[in-house]
């Protein structure tokens, strides 16, 4: 027997469990690979889900016709700058201008008129008007394309005050530039360095005036008083909500009450707002310490606009609204109304009961946007609604009057707009007009005829540019008299 090729028993009983126990090694390495792909499949495809609903990923790039489709408008985009960039006939394009356009237009899509891009140039002049700090020369104006800036009002002591020129002029060159069709308002260049000179053109009862003025570094005042004559009432004109426009208050306010102030008119018209802290000062002069309003943000939260003055001002106050007023005035006067019984007289005032924000972009440009609403102590949201006032009282409407150019003289039988704005001037300013549709009748010649042989203008009954000029002059002049003023006019009866 050869026992060479005889394995021990216990050889086929090992490899056998060896052999078993393989198996099954191979088997729960299996089972784990096998799960770990499905997890791994799982997970990748709860990825891909995400992913897909997000954008990121696509299932099919071309729609239905053929073209490519646009999920994040890139693509859009990149097809605009090709045709643009390689087929738009003029290279005279600022690339800087593009971009800012661009990002002007996507965030003017919100539909927010108050949620605004502004360059970096942009914010910082914006920002300077609010300090009230500006280099200039001492004017407010308005510009309107066809006529040029028209002057609303002159800082006492300013360049132009010393140069002469007036409330009502109307500035239409500026170094000789002229800036009558200009497509921008052209007021910046009337700005400049402290020091620096500048030549201004402008026209005054049809004759025109040129006057060089070095400009100074000026404070806008904002918030001014005076006692009206032969009373105890004071009276403050607040303008706008700049930083200087709380002290500016305050110190009309301590000279009034020095003077023996027992009523106090507060004029908000034409007051469009500015900054909500200047407005909240001015109240913590006028009432006591508590709630002045409060702001309500996207997720529901809430601050309360608070002051803390223990000795407001103890005098009866009654203020005057339309419906330029807004923002920051509104919750002055709402404020004033709803807490302290104070009159509002005038017309409902404007609706802005949003607060705005400003982010500085990695560039220096800055995003202004929408981030609460506010409400005046009561409860109110006057966004959209505005205040409604105690007593309301119109004043001579200015809708339809014009100031653009009269290029050709117009004559009895023309129809015209501008002639439609010419009647009805007229006719506020006590010149008897049958019409105000635009049809120059023999009754609006007449009518013209007078006002020119008042004003020692040529007298020919056709309207001229010399005649236009004239008439807003006048226009000018009645509006900024108290004695043509019905709401101050109401006020007053009010007060006394």
């Amino acid at each position: 027997m050869n026992f060479d090729n005889m394995e021990p028993d216990y050889k086929k009983d090992e490899e056998s469990d060896l052999q078993k126990m393989a198996r099954q090694t191979n088997k729960n390495v299996f089972l784990a690979v096998t799960a770990g792909v499905f997890i791994s499949l799982g997970f990748a495809a709860i990825i891909f889900i995400v992913f897909l609903n997000m954008g990121f990923i696509t299932l099919n790039k071309f729609n239905a016709d053929g073209t490519r489709r646009d999920t994040d408008g890139t693509t859009k985009l990149t097809e605009i700058q090709d045709k643009m960039q390689n087929f738009y006939y003029s290279d005279n394009v600022d690339p800087e201008a593009l971009k800012d356009a661009m990002y002007k237009g996507y965030v003017s899509a919100y539909g927010d008129p108050y949620t605004t891009y502004y360059t970096a140039d942009e914010y910082t002049q914006l920002m300077s008007s609010y300090k009230g700090a500006i280099g200039g020369i001492g004017v407010r104006v308005s510009y309107e394309k066809g006529t040029g800036l028209k002057v609303s009002s002159v800082e006492e002591n300013s360049p132009a005050a010393q140069a002469g020129i007036q409330a009502g002029d109307v500035i239409t060159a500026i170094d000789g530039n002229d800036i009558t069709n200009l497509d921008e308002n052209p007021v910046d260049n009337l700005r400049g360095e402290e020091g620096s000179e500048v030549n201004v053109t402008y026209s005054r009862n049809g004759e025109s005036n040129t006057v060089k003025l070095t400009r100074i570094q000026l404070t806008t005042t904002t918030a001014a008083g005076t006692m009206l004559e032969g009373t105890t009432i004071g009276y403050i004109a607040v303008t706008h909500f700049e930083d200087p426009t709380s002290e500016q208050f305050a110190n009309a306010v301590k000279d009034l009450e020095s003077k023996g102030m027992t009523g106090l008119i507060i004029d908000l018209r034409d007051n469009t707002g500015g900054l909500v802290a200047s407005s909240v000062k001015i109240l913590d002069t006028l009432m006591p310490e508590g709630v002045y309003g409060t702001q309500v943000f996207k997720d529901g939260s809430k601050v309360e606009l608070t002051g803390t003055n223990a000795d407001a001002v103890n005098v009866p106050v009654v203020l005057l609204v339309n419906e330029n007023t807004a923002s920051a005035s509104e919750l002055t006067a709402g404020a004033l109304q709803s807490e302290k019984g104070y009159q509002l007289i005038g017309k409902t005032t404007y609706g802005k009961g949003s607060a705005q924000t400003q982010k500085t972009l990695s560039d220096g440009s800055v995003l202004k946007y929408t981030y609460a609403k506010w409400m005046i102590p009561n409860g109110t949201c006057i966004n959209g609604k505005g205040l409604t006032p105690d007593e309301e009282v119109d004043n001579v409407s200015l809708s339809g009057i014009t100031t653009k150019d009269v290029k050709e003289t117009l004559k009895v039988d023309c129809v015209n707009t501008r002639i439609k704005s010419m009647q009805k001037m007229l006719n506020i300013l006590g010149y008897s007009v049958d019409r105000e549709d635009g049809y120059f009748s023999v009754n609006t010649q007449a009518a013209l005829q007078q006002f020119e042989t008042d004003n020692h203008l040529n007298v020919d009954g056709g309207y001229s540019q010399s005649d236009k000029q004239m008439l807003v002059a006048r226009m000018m002049i009645y509006i900024n008299n108290h004695e043509n003023d019905k709401q101050y006019d109401q006020l007053i009866k009010i007060i006394k």
